[in-house]
């Protein structure tokens, strides 16, 4: 019996007390997502919970439901006591995260819908966003592409609501690297791209047909350019 704090990379943290190595005594678990569940854990398992299910040898296994004193409750398959493949998990702040889960986490195929509106469907690993994923926006912007820990990493294609669209390369959530972005208004840029200003050299067409082409600095102006018609 101890006491200590864990921070799990997709953002749970839990702080109270152990034994043989799981959650036994009085303890607080924080998800990522916003919902807590401050109070007394039995090897591992929130006091005071509801489970409805199947069972073996004296573990939560197979299908069952299982309700948290917090509100929150999960409806799905659970293997040596731990959610476990396909299950829909409803936080009692609104948020619904749909999919296969794997020892407790979200991983594989999975959907997330936050009370917000946002919505992700895609790969999950360890309950991040990570491989391919569509993100819908509530306010009608929408990525579709790759994901890492979470962020939009890799190549995708973000379509915001005003019309603009971006087709290349991210890093950490940001756009960054080559790529096309065209706007709303007809123009495209075409290069090397960081935070969405051409970075090196690069091509800006304008919905005119007028083209620069040269290399842009740091602070998106174009240096020694040259007018094509």
């Amino acid at each position: 019996m101890g006491f200590n704090q864990i921070f799990y990379s997709n953002g749970d943290v839990y702080v109270g007390n152990f034994k043989d190595e799981l959650f036994h005594g009085n303890g607080k678990f924080t998800l990522s997502c916003g919902s807590v569940y401050e109070g007394d854990w039995i090897d591992g398992d929130m006091d005071g919970g509801i489970y409805t299910g199947n069972w073996k040898k004296d573990k939560r296994d197979g299908r069952g439901t299982m309700s948290w004193p917090d509100g929150d409750v999960f409806d799905g398959c659970w293997s040596n006591r731990l959610v476990h493949g396909y299950g829909v998990y409803r936080s009692v702040n609104g948020d619904v995260n749909t999919g296969n889960w794997k020892a407790g986490r979200l991983d594989g195929r999975g959907i997330l819908n936050w009370t917000n509106g946002d919505q992700f469907d895609g790969c999950l690993s360890h309950g991040l966003r990570h491989g391919l994923g569509v993100y819908r926006f509530v306010n009608g912007d929408v990525y579709t592409g790759n994901w890492k820990e979470d962020e939009m990493d890799g190549t995708g294609i973000m379509s915001w609501a005003n019309g603009d669209v971006f087709d290349g390369c991210w890093s950490n959530g940001l756009i960054h690297g080559s790529g096309v972005f065209r706007f709303a208004n007809g123009d495209v840029d075409i290069g090397n791209f960081r935070s969405k200003q051409l970075h090196g050299n690069g091509k800006y067409t304008f919905s005119n047909g007028t083209m620069y082409e040269g290399c842009i600095c740091s602070n998106g102006k174009v240096i020694e350019k040259r007018l094509m018609i």
